[in-house]
């Protein structure tokens, strides 16, 4: 069973008397750039309709930001399949020549429903790229901590899952041990449900992560080595492999599960479930109070009460069938009152009671090391039970919650923004080889609000409401441990973000100093955290002193194309459409 966690925010984050953003008229230098080959940025197609599709391209960010490049360099793949980064100055901003240009052009794009390519960088001086028509590609890009444009070289090109299967890269990661090397590499793509299928998740289309593993001993020559699949019935919010290689973390409004692997053999519920019902039943069952033990036996067909023997000492029981069986013998776990025990036989049913002395109280076995029998609860303990939960169900299904007078709120005043789905969402993480969940977060209300790339090989990272705020949680992993750590606040974000109905991008920097929401065309709204003021300041209504201001400035951008791409690093943003590149400095 997977071990249930809860999300527990660091109350040294948050701000319960933050007063609001203050609007800030200050102009911020915006420089822009035409893209003269575009940006390769695809569109949902006519077959690609569902909401499983429209999740996949509403989600996909054109713009990479190097981890490895300290803030200085944005990736992204033109129309041509070059890929090119930014270059910018304190006073501009351009992109770069090509540093690699996927092969096979011609071929890949006559692959119908492509999804849209991206690229993953794994380490200083390895990328991964997934050209959206079901290719991957390990490219070495030589240390690009250096600065220099470095031409880049294939050192694997790979068909997967299969030929004309269009996949979108979600996630990779890089290991060694020793004098082995493992890149694990996350995909996901959209398949039309089976008839046996629909009719169990109850829907059309599924989407479908394909999990590949490539080894090698010298990063250079890579071979797959290993590959998984896993389904669900929605989309998910968040998916990432574990920085190890020994799990995925997803999260979703439904599970999602294994269906094939081709080192481990997957057992369904039902295949367990069939299984189970071969097991062999207990030979007896027994419950226990503070004063006796009930044992209960069924005996075959043809055995009369005078075949039945027992023998008892206060500390021992031999049990069974004149010339037949023993049911039951051994050294007792406990002392009995030997005239207090007696047996009644009715049919096939051979009830046992043996009476405990005083002082003696729960048993965990009958006879010692004898575990043939199952221990249930006793028939007054289970109706104790449920007269004490009595109080917390009702007569009737679902009982108008307004009538309550206690109520905390009036459900008839939520406005649209704190609504959720119905089916509320999880954060699990599955094991890569028992295939089962390991740990299960249950997110309640906390809707999600955007995902942010980690540092260098680390996880992404996720921004969640928590009441009006947004609280960013970073995933920390040990062997079969995991937890996640409120890292920052983002202050009334998570109501801020509720109204912004053209919202496209949410970002934010890896300093966490401000937050940005960008629409799908000309405004950016950036949110600062607050700082101290350098001059005496009081609020007009309540004459406090005000220490802290926060900011909120708005951007307009001189555009009319639809944002493909963003990039936040601490002191510029980047925002991108097809044909054009933006640069906000942010003083």
């Amino acid at each position: 069973m997977a071990a249930s966690m809860e999300l527990r925010p660091d109350r040294n984050l948050l701000h319960p008397n933050f007063e609001g953003y203050k609007l800030s008229l200050d102009k911020l230098p915006t420089y822009s750039k035409e893209i003269n080959d575009g940006v390769c940025s695809k569109e949902l197609s006519d077959d690609q309709f569902s909401y499983h599709h429209a999740k996949l391209f509403g989600v996909h960010n054109s713009l990479v930001a190097d981890p490895w490049s300290d803030g200085k360099r944005a990736f992204f793949i033109d129309k041509q399949w070059n890929i090119r980064h930014t270059i910018h100055t304190d006073t501009s901003v351009s992109v770069s020549e090509p540093v690699y240009t996927i092969s096979d052009l011609e071929n890949r794009g006559l692959v119908p429903s492509g999804l849209n390519p991206h690229l993953h960088f794994l380490s200083c001086d390895l990328v991964v790229i997934g050209d959206g028509t079901g290719q991957v590609h390990i490219v070495a890009t030589g240390n690009r901590q250096t600065g220099d444009d470095i031409p880049w070289k294939t050192l694997l090109t790979k068909t997967f899952p299969e030929e004309n299967v269009p996949c979108m890269l979600v996630d990779a990661v890089e290991m060694s041990e020793k004098e082995s090397h493992h890149i694990e590499i996350l995909l996901v793509h959209v398949a039309e449900a089976t008839p046996e299928q629909k009719d169990k998740y109850q829907t059309q289309y599924l989407t479908v992560l394909e999990w590949a593993t490539f080894t090698s001993v010298d990063r250079v020559v890579w071979s797959l080595d290993r590959t998984r699949q896993l389904i669900g019935r929605k989309p998910f919010h968040y998916a990432s492999l574990g920085r190890v290689g020994d799990s995925i973390i997803v999260a979703g409004e439904a599970d999602f599960i294994f269906t094939r692997d081709s080192e481990q053999p997957i057992v369904s519920d039902e295949e367990k479930e069939a299984e189970n019902t071969d097991i062999k039943p207990p030979d007896y069952t027994w419950h226990q109070d503070a004063e006796e033990i009930n044992i209960q036996f069924t005996l075959p067909e043809g055995i009369e009460s005078k075949d039945i023997y027992m023998t008892l000492t206060f500390n021992h029981i031999d049990l069974g069938v004149k010339n037949k069986a023993e049911l039951l013998k051994g050294d007792l776990c406990g002392e009995i009152d030997k005239e207090g025990s007696t047996w009644t036989k009715e049919g096939r049913r051979l009830d046992v009671t043996l009476r405990k002395r005083e002082g003696v109280h729960s048993w965990p076995l009958i006879v010692e090391g004898d575990t043939r029998g199952k221990m249930v609860m006793h028939p007054d303990e289970v109706h104790s039970i449920h007269e004490r939960l009595a109080h917390l169900t009702s007569e009737e299904w679902n009982p108008c919650p307004d009538k309550q007078d206690n109520k905390p709120y009036n459900t008839q005043q939520l406005e649209e923004c704190d609504m959720y789905p119905d089916d509320d969402s999880v954060l699990v993480r599955i094991d890569c080889n028992t295939h089962k969940a390991t740990h299960r977060i249950g997110l309640g209300g906390h809707q999600w609000l955007f995902n942010v790339a980690g540092i260098n090989n680390n996880a992404p990272l996720v921004c969640l409401r928590h009441d009006v705020d947004g609280l960013l949680w970073k995933q920390e992993t040990s062997q079969s441990e995991l937890k996640w750590v409120h890292t920052a606040t983002f202050n009334a974000f998570g109501y801020v973000q509720a109204s912004k109905q053209q919202r496209k991008f949410s970002v934010c920097p890896p300093d966490h100093s401000y937050v940005i929401i960008c629409e799908n065309t000309r405004h950016v709204y950036l949110y600062r955290q607050s700082t101290p003021v350098s001059t005496p300041l009081r609020n007009r209504k309540t004459g406090e002193q005000v220490k802290e201001v926060a900011k909120q400035q708005v951007i307009t951008l001189d555009n009319t194309d639809t944002i493909v791409g963003t990039v936040a690093t601490n002191d510029r943003f980047f925002a991108m459409t097809q044909n054009k590149l933006f640069m906000i400095k942010l003083e």
